[in-house]
């Protein structure tokens, strides 16, 4: 569903928590969602892109950026220019350093947890769009107790498929973090060897 502003009715229970399946679409959307009274804000995620990613090298010059990459089993549309291809069919373009170097597109990782994905999506004629994955994510949201509505904010670019609720008790924490954190404290050496 399009989330819109609508009030869900959450089930009769002793629950603590609600959890949502949902995805964003152009871009991740912040929006405030409510569970009774209180207010909990979220970054819904986007539905596709990458949900990680080294730090990549930005070159000029490059014929291939903005080719249109879609193919089916009955319709390859790889490189529609033969003339850029050598006799084996590959295409010739390699980036010269520092001549073709533009920049550095710094490396991320999302942190929504993920509930499921696919590694590719169809364009709108019906063709496999390769390596363009699409995503979505599980978040939770602590229940006040007496709580028994979950309102979704009116933000159309968030679609919420799935909402469930669960009592869990205290919320398990990990010892360590689970994601790189690319900076912060180094590791301690226990010991060395001569």
């Amino acid at each position: 569903m399009t989330a819109k502003g609508q009030t869900i009715a959450l089930p009769a229970g002793n629950f603590d928590r609600v959890y949502l399946i949902a995805a964003a679409s152009d871009g991740d959307a912040k929006a405030t969602f409510k569970v009774g009274d209180k207010s909990a804000d979220l970054n819904i995620e986007d539905w596709g892109g990458f949900i990680g990613q080294w730090d990549t090298r930005i070159w000029k010059n490059n014929p291939y950026t903005d080719k249109d990459w879609a193919v089916s089993a009955n319709h390859a549309v790889w490189d529609p220019d033969p003339a850029k291809q050598n006799s084996q069919g590959h295409r010739d373009w390699s980036p010269r350093y520092p001549d073709d170097y533009v920049g550095m597109r710094p490396g991320f990782i999302k942190r929504a947890d993920l509930a499921w994905y696919c590694s590719h999506h169809h364009t709108p004629e019906g063709l496999n769009q390769p390596y363009a994955y699409s995503y979505l994510f599980a978040y939770a949201i602590d229940v006040p107790a007496g709580a028994r509505t979950l309102t979704l904010p009116n933000n159309a670019k968030i679609k919420v498929l799935a909402v469930s609720v669960a009592q869990e008790g205290p919320e398990a924490k990990p010892a360590r973090p689970l994601y790189d954190t690319l900076g912060g404290e180094a590791p301690k050496v226990v010991a060395s060897l001569p």
